[in-house]
């Protein structure tokens, strides 16, 4: 059932509920009127039959009788019935009748009527004649209020099928002015086709509840657009990469079969085979790592970390693998038994140092690179690495972490452009930042900032 079905039903349900409840009252509330009234009038003329009959020891019937279905009795002190005017033999009168009237003085009832389907009201009390005690009893039949409660049931009744209808009405169209705004928006997402990316809902109000709807919306879209955008150019720069080595490949291997004549050439052959492999495999280690990250939301496994240790790790790594890159490592003076540490994961931060160390030895061919690590404010470390290379051009600043992102110049030097996005990614993990900084003379200096914790 659609919303707006709802509301229209519940708004009917409980209009009706309460509609019937104020009605049951008026039904309740009339009834209990009417019948004090009726009784109010028997009593009247119970007083009034009373003083006829102390004056003329009889009962003028002409003047007594106004009521449907009257009939007066008078009982002499032996509960013995001396006359009656209009008795219409519907009801007993047994001695516990008499019991009633004489311990109370009065009575006050009803039974149901044998010519109608209502009940008769009836009012008897006791009164006295010279020395004697005379019981009056008068019973009626209230017609008039009767027929006054039949109509008002029916006016209630008609009344209430009405204002429910008009009730209806008004929750259909409250709900139709109410949802028109959803149904824009429905009508706007069912026309979009399945390759529009950059579509966007439109709402004139933002700032109430269904314009933060549309706007959470559209920044979902915006997420889905961008990571669809992300994963097409991951997938085409992927293949394109992983091609030239392949290709590469095959064409190596296929001179070698075509024209290596002796056993020289078909080493050399399949030494640039392997080159070509191993830069192969270097690229898809690289997109497994990038595809991790884009899916790691918080940092596994963390520990505090020695951050010297953890340096100095990454420099012996890097210089087995390139043992003629020349590394300075300066480290503060903190004293004996202090620790620099911070709060992470060791293999994460090893690789985002080794990937900066790599683009400083990289880019400045292998010219000496500096570390340096110095305490800053408010427990936080600065980690930088300082290159004399061939720096970065200003247009392509504002690019430098973006995936498979290559600066302009340089062409000439091998790489995927993945490190840098690889080692954003850890670092804004770790809740650090990461800058670059032209060195006056030439090269850059990259800071990494981390949370830290200086211990003795």
């Amino acid at each position: 059932m659609l919303i707006r079905h709802k509301i229209i039903l519940l708004f009917i349900i409980f209009s009706g509920l309460l509609l019937c409840f104020f009605s049951f009252y008026i039904y309740l509330a009339s009834v209990n009127s009417i019948r004090n009234s009726f009784l109010d009038r028997i009593k009247n003329k119970a007083i009034a039959t009373k003083e006829i009959y102390e004056i003329h020891d009889k009962v003028a019937e002409k003047i007594i009788i106004s009521i449907p279905e009257q009939s007066e009795y008078v009982f002499d002190e032996n509960d013995q019935l001396i006359f009656s005017i209009n008795d219409a033999h519907d009801f007993s009168f047994d001695n516990n009748f008499f019991r009633e009237v004489r311990d109370h003085g009065k009575h006050i009832f009803s039974y149901p009527s044998p010519k109608t389907s209502a009940h008769k009201d009836s009012y008897a009390f006791v009164f006295a004649k010279g020395e004697k005690k005379r019981i009056i009893v008068i019973t009626a039949y209230n017609k008039s209020g009767f027929e006054t409660l039949k109509n008002l049931a029916s006016i209630l009744i008609f009344g209430n099928l009405i204002f429910l209808a008009a009730v209806g009405l008004a929750a259909y169209i409250f709900s139709v002015s109410t949802f028109r705004p959803v149904n824009d928006l429905v009508s706007q997402a069912e026309s979009v086709s399945g390759h529009d990316l950059g579509f966007r809902l439109t709402y004139a109000n933002p700032k109430d509840e269904i314009g933060i709807v549309a706007t959470s919306f559209n920044n979902v879209l915006s997420r889905i657009q961008s990571l669809i955008e992300s994963q097409k150019s991951f997938i085409s720069y992927a293949s394109h990469e992983l091609r030239t080595p392949l290709t590469a490949i095959n064409g190596i291997l296929e001179t070698s079969l075509n024209y290596d004549k002796d056993r020289e050439a078909m080493r050399e052959s399949l030494l640039a085979a392997r080159a070509e492999i191993q830069r192969a495999n270097r690229l898809v280690n690289g997109l497994l790592q990038l595809a991790k990250m884009e899916s790691a939301n918080e940092m596994p496994d963390q520990e505090r970390l020695n951050i010297v240790d953890v340096l100095l790790d990454a420099i012996s790594f890097y210089r087995l693998k390139v043992p003629a890159q020349e590394i300075l490592f300066d480290v503060p003076d903190t004293g004996t038994g202090v620790y620099i540490e911070v709060n992470g994961h060791e293999q994460l931060l090893r690789t985002a140092l080794i990937n900066l160390i790599d683009n400083a030895s990289k880019y400045s061919h292998q010219k000496k690179i500096e570390i340096i690590l110095t305490i800053g404010s408010l427990q936080r470390i600065i980690i930088k690495i300082v290159d004399q290379g061939i720096g970065i051009l200003t247009d392509d600043n504002e690019h430098l972490f973006d995936t498979f992102f290559r600066g302009k110049n340089t062409d000439k030097i091998e790489g995927f452009g993945l490190g840098l996005s690889i080692t954003k990614k850890i670092v804004a993990l770790h809740k650090g930042k990461i800058v670059f900084q032209k060195n006056e003379l030439k090269g850059v200096t990259v800071e990494v900032s981390l949370p830290a914790f200086i211990s003795s």
